[in-house]
């Protein structure tokens, strides 16, 4: 199986084959080998890497991912690699005034990478929303030029509220 697994806004393409918790895993092409031992449930690891010894915690919650390796957290996205390549290959319609850059979930706005006036392509990151204690970088989903910025920094948005609207 192979994902495209986002981690502070670096993508990588990661293939795994689970075998009877030794895992054979391929980061961008290149090998790693983990043991791994469920600690406690389904959310507590021990993991063994290149003979390294390593504690993990991993959460989700809705869509939402947070993995904790040895006390530090990341927020974490995974998608399924054919299914982001079909995503990719289907052009999204645009709507009347704008493409809508909406609050997935209530949440506070941690960062505005944008400004109005400013030129955007496809999948380029916008703002950083913080909910459940985790970072979520919200992307443009088609390119354009930046129309309006509805919030600042700090503000708290409830969900499906409009934080910027790119034209063309």
């Amino acid at each position: 199986m192979s994902y495209l697994v986002t981690i502070q806004g670096t993508t990588y393409t990661v293939s795994l084959d689970d075998q009877e918790g030794r895992i054979a895993l391929r980061i961008d092409g290149s090998p790693l080998e983990i043991d791994m031992a469920s600690i406690q449930g389904d959310q507590f690891f021990s993991l063994l890497i290149d003979g390294r010894s390593y504690t993990a915690v991993a959460a989700t919650q809705g869509e939402q991912r947070e993995v904790k390796v040895n006390g530090v957290s990341s927020a974490v996205a995974v998608e399924d690699e054919q299914l982001a390549r079909l995503r990719g290959q289907v052009k999204p319609r645009r709507r009347v005034g704008g493409d809508q850059i909406k609050a997935p979930m209530p949440g506070r706005i941690v960062s505005v990478s944008v400004a109005a006036g400013d030129t955007v392509e496809s999948g380029q990151g916008v703002v950083v929303i913080e909910a459940m204690k985790m970072e979520n970088e919200l992307r443009a989903h088609s390119g354009g030029t930046v129309k309006e910025i509805r919030v600042d920094e700090g503000d708290t948005v409830d969900k499906n509220a409009v934080l910027v609207v790119i034209g063309d």
